[in-house]
């Protein structure tokens, strides 16, 4: 029981810390990019993918990795609930009396007592139980979507993709598909990478076709479909989080806006224009109904600034891959060294108290005879219980005056120890009123 105790809080600081270093990241991340607006894009894009998955490593590394001697100045006690009402108490108590009466009075049941980090862990599973449940309802529409897809056949279409995935330094040209139940292309797939084109795409024209094609190429060449489900999974797990919702629907943007400048560069800003309108058309009211759409044009208020942004194609430069990977190591390092964690306080104090404090029941056989023969009587038995209990007396007023008052977890344990000693106090003498009731219950010889 001890140890699942101790696993619950150590889960429970992990998620505090998590809770801490993701507030840190995200609202930083959230806040440099309401200020660039539409300046930057590559690092707004940059701060926001790191702000997703950095305070996930970081809080695990620090929590786990480096048990926690990182977290400063940040630290919370768990209290325990009681779970027992006095009508639960009542009710014993009425079961005991119908049982029939008891020469010795029953002592009252104590509370059920349950830490609220049980409580918090319930919650935060319950939630992530949900948000899983609806992850996984769009995940299976999808795939009743993508379930009538067909191969692409067109030799134009396939020409396109292979010289646009040539241009952009891929070895390979990724699979191609088209369903008609799409409205918007869609790339999917990490290991085995596709594009799904809806059954439209083959009448547009070269420009406008070859934008789309580069635009959902550069989506698989930057691995934005493994870094989309990552932060869904994240949301959906996490959804007490509300910076997550915010970070991942800028993040989006944004990755929309950059694959719009490398399609532009692949064909012209005209072309990436041009096919943006394309598609918004296919998504008119007045048109046939389609069964799903995402993508380049899905979302009616974003397609003006989409369309600003290619047609302004402005140069945000080519991060390279060593820098990226300088700043991310740099961005973990920060936080997982820099930021503060969650540690309760006092966690050792409850063991401490019942390894040192509790006495154990000697065994029957180092009882001497003398002293079994003495404890035939109930009288006996108090005036040895009584003799424990001055002994124990003593002996903590020893260990206390020993403790030193400033310390904090000297004080609780010296508190800790009085409520214990209290309450065996208290057990005693309801033990010796029962014994004397019993003896004037009984018939005078």
């Amino acid at each position: 029981m001890s140890a699942a105790v101790d696993g619950v809080g150590v889960f429970t600081d992990w998620l505090g810390t998590f809770a801490l270093h993701s507030t840190l990241a995200l609202g930083f991340a959230c806040v440099a990019s309401w200020l660039l607006q539409g300046r930057a894009l590559v690092l707004q894009e940059r701060l926001l993918r790191l702000a997703l998955w950095v305070p996930f490593v970081s809080s695990i590394a620090q929590q786990f990795g480096m048990g926690g001697r990182w977290a400063w100045g940040l630290s919370w006690s768990d209290p325990t609930m009681p779970l027992a009402t006095d009508l639960s108490n009542r009710a014993i108590e009425l079961a005991g009396q119908w049982s029939g009466p008891s020469p010795v009075a029953a002592p009252a049941p104590a509370p059920v007592e349950v830490p609220w980090s049980w409580l918090l862990l319930g919650m935060a599973a319950a939630f992530a139980i949900l948000g899983v449940q609806w992850l996984w309802r769009s995940h299976a529409r999808l795939q009743r979507v993508l379930v009538a897809r067909e191969p692409e056949t067109d030799a134009r279409v396939l020409t396109i993709a292979a010289k646009v995935a040539g241009s952009l330094g891929m070895c390979r040209t990724p699979h191609l598909s088209r369903s008609p139940a799409l409205a918007t292309p869609i790339a999917f797939g990490w290991l085995r990478p596709e594009i799904c084109l809806p059954a439209r795409a083959a009448t547009l024209g070269d420009g406008s076709l070859r934008a789309m094609l580069a635009h959902e190429l550069a989506h698989l060449r930057r691995c934005d479909p493994a870094w989309m489900w990552f932060a869904a999974v994240l949301q959906a797990v996490m959804p007490w989080q509300p910076l997550l919702w915010l970070a991942r629907r800028r993040w989006v943007r944004l990755v929309e806006l950059r694959c719009d400048a490398v399609a532009a560069r692949e064909s012209s800003p005209a072309a990436v224009a041009r096919c943006l309108l394309d598609v918004a058309d296919w998504l008119r009211p007045n048109t046939p109904a389609q069964t799903f759409a995402l993508g380049m044009a899905a979302k009616p208020s974003a397609l003006r600034e989409r369309v600003e942004a290619a047609l302004a194609a402005r140069d945000e430069g080519r991060p390279t891959r060593l820098g990226a990977l300088v700043f991310a190591a740099g961005a973990l390092a920060a936080m997982t060294f820099a930021a503060p964690g969650l540690a309760r306080a006092g966690e050792e104090l409850v063991f401490d108290v019942e390894d040192v404090f509790v006495p154990e029941a000697p065994a029957p056989a180092t009882l001497s005879s003398s002293t079994s023969s003495a404890a035939s009587s109930p009288a006996a038995m108090l005036a040895l219980l009584d003799a424990e209990y001055l002994d124990l007396v003593k002996a903590s007023q020893r260990a206390v005056r020993d403790l030193d008052p400033a310390d904090p977890m000297s004080a609780a344990l010296a508190s800790k120890l009085g409520e214990r000693l209290a309450n065996l106090e208290r057990m005693r003498t309801r033990l010796h009123d029962a014994v004397a009731r019993r003896t004037l219950s009984l018939p005078s010889r």
